[in-house]
């Protein structure tokens, strides 16, 4: 009598590890020992709060019909249920030039991380990372959001280009961490700054 008893408290933990309890995890992916996945339930409720989180916030954001929104290729595993999450929402796995990407997602137990990609119209694109909280039988709650100066493709640009400058100036002999002109005296390199444009 008391094995159906066990079983039955066994599945009932199981239901409200997977219901209340987001794993761990990355996208894309930091570690291969990773073995969560993105279909997992707090997954896709986390992208469907970040998403909804922002068609509110973006004035335009429904105007013209379904938003198309764009999973990474490492969450494409989370595109059925969102379907089903997001019924005002056109949820793709290709890359449209007007939709809102969602580029990682950072998942750690009762916290996460959502990196969006968001359109705005006439004014470029803009990223943003959307924090949120989740408790005991709970809906996610978004908590803060940051809004980056510049989008994933210019930091990767600048990145790149950062990258290359301190490579030929390491082959010539001078070095970038401390610049010095015959005299000694410090140099002052002209700084790049950008805003959001419509850069891809």
């Amino acid at each position: 009598m008391r094995y159906p008893l066990y079983v039955l408290c066994a599945i009932s933990m199981v239901i409200l590890t997977q219901t209340s309890c987001a794993p761990e995890a990355n996208w894309p992916r930091e570690t291969s020992t990773q073995f969560a996945s993105p279909a997992d339930t707090p997954v896709p409720e986390a992208i469907a709060t970040a998403v909804q989180w922002w068609t509110t916030r973006e004035p335009t954001a429904l105007s013209q019909g379904p938003v198309p929104v764009s999973l990474a290729p490492s969450l494409e595993a989370a595109k059925m249920p969102l379907i089903k999450l997001l019924p005002s929402c056109d949820v793709i796995t290709t890359n449209e030039p007007n939709a809102l990407r969602i580029c990682a997602v950072r998942m750690h137990h009762a916290s996460a991380q959502i990196d969006i990609d968001a359109p705005h119209p006439n004014r470029g694109r803009q990223l943003i990372t959307i924090d949120m909280k989740k408790y005991l039988l709970t809906p996610w709650e978004v908590t803060g959001a940051n809004w980056w100066r510049f989008n994933g493709n210019q930091i990767e640009r600048i990145t790149s280009e950062a990258v290359a400058a301190n490579k030929a100036a390491t082959e010539m002999g001078q070095t970038t961490s401390d610049p010095t002109d015959p005299n000694g005296s410090p140099t002052v390199e002209p700084k790049e700054t950008a805003v959001a444009t419509d850069e891809q």
